[in-house]
C-alpha cells in the first residue's frame, strides 16, 4: 500500500482536550475538497501534544499521532483506527490517542451525512 501524497494546501483545526487530568492539543489536518466553496474533506493528518512540551508523555502521544497520520495516508479507514483503540469500561477512550481517533471518527461521520464536504464556518472547536 503506497502513501497518498497530501495537497499543498490543507485546513488545520486545533482542539484542546483533557484526559485523566492532563491537557492536550489535538491538531487535525484536512484537505480542501473545493477551495472555491471552502469545503473540507476527511482528516489526513493528526498532531497531538501534551501541555508539557518534550515530556515523556508528549513524546509518546506525538509519536502515536504521527503513526495515526501514516495509517490515514496509507489508506487505513478512520473507523478502523477508532475501533482499534483501547476503551474504558464505560466505552470512553482510554488514552489521549483514543480521544484523537474519536475526533477523527466524528469528522468522518460529518462528511458521510454531508457528502458535499464540511464548511470551516460550521465546524465545532
Amino acid at each position: 500500500m503506497s502513501r497518498r501524497r497530501l495537497a499543498n494546501r490543507r485546513s488545520h483545526e486545533t482542539i484542546a482536550i483533557e484526559h485523566d487530568g492532563q491537557r492536550y492539543k489535538v491538531g487535525l489536518g484536512r484537505e480542501l475538497v473545493c477551495a472555491d466553496l471552502d469545503r473540507l474533506g476527511p482528516v489526513v493528518e493528526v498532531f497531538l501534544n501534551a501541555q508539557k512540551v518534550n515530556s515523556p508523555v508528549d513524546v509518546l502521544v506525538s509519536d502515536g499521532a504521527i503513526l495515526m497520520s501514516m495509517l490515514l495516508q496509507h489508506g487505513c479507514p478512520a473507523d478502523v483506527i477508532h475501533h482499534a483503540m483501547k476503551r474504558n469500561q464505560d466505552g470512553s477512550p482510554a488514552s489521549p490517542l483514543g480521544r484523537a481517533a474519536q475526533l477523527i471518527h466524528s469528522t468522518l461521520a460529518e462528511i458521510l451525512t454531508n457528502p458535499a464536504g464540511v464548511s470551516p464556518a460550521n465546524m465545532e472547536t
